[in-house]
């Protein structure tokens, strides 16, 4: 299947909202996300709205403001999948939010010298998943990294697959060169070199 990559850009922000307007972020979760809970403060707090329109609003402005970055997926000139990539020094806290809930030790703060760049997820149109345009979204963010001067990659996944798979599996980073970083209860910090 021919799929291009392009990355988010404040020129994609509606065609960003509208890919998740008609794509659920994966089956067990039927909220629409837009991806804003990666930028909010606090799990359902500040930066967090409840009803859909406004997340959708908020994701716009975000993107157009440069909050949420990533990478477009886009097959026949339809967007087909997303990924939510950004620079761990610009979202240390979220981060260490969402890691703490699963493994005790979240991982370190970056290290002045250290520019890693950060996968939170995936989203993939249901006709489209299986066919490896995740493992396209992943392979194009590794070499744009490297390209920008990124020292690594990191991802937080599970071992074994959960219904909470919109992270990534385990084997896809496997096979494109991460290893495990930390590991606690097979939830997992995978992290690949860059240089």
């Amino acid at each position: 299947m021919n799929v291009e990559i392009h990355k988010l850009t404040p020129e994609l922000a509606e065609d960003y909202a509208r890919f998740f307007d008609e794509t659920p972020h994966n089956d067990e979760y039927k909220r629409k996300c837009y991806c804003v809970s990666c930028r909010a403060d606090a799990a359902k707090g500040e930066g967090w709205p409840d009803k859909t329109a406004d997340r959708r609003a908020v994701a716009v402005e975000r993107v157009k403001n440069g909050h949420i970055r990533g990478y477009l997926a886009y097959h026949d000139n339809k967007i087909v999948g997303w990924c939510n990539a950004n620079t761990k020094s610009d979202c240390q806290k979220v981060i260490k939010r969402i890691i703490s809930k699963h493994i005790n030790a979240p991982g370190e703060d970056c290290k002045d010298d250290e520019k890693i760049k950060f996968i939170f997820c995936f989203a993939i149109a249901p006709d489209y998943r299986r066919k490896g345009v995740a493992s396209r979204l992943l392979e194009y963010v590794c070499n744009d990294a490297k390209s920008d001067g990124y020292h690594f990659i990191e991802v937080f996944t599970r071992k074994e697959y959960a219904h909470d798979g919109f992270r990534g599996v385990f084997e896809m980073y496997e096979k494109h060169g991460f290893y495990i970083h930390t590991e606690q209860d097979g939830k997992v910090i995978m992290r690949k070199a860059l240089t």
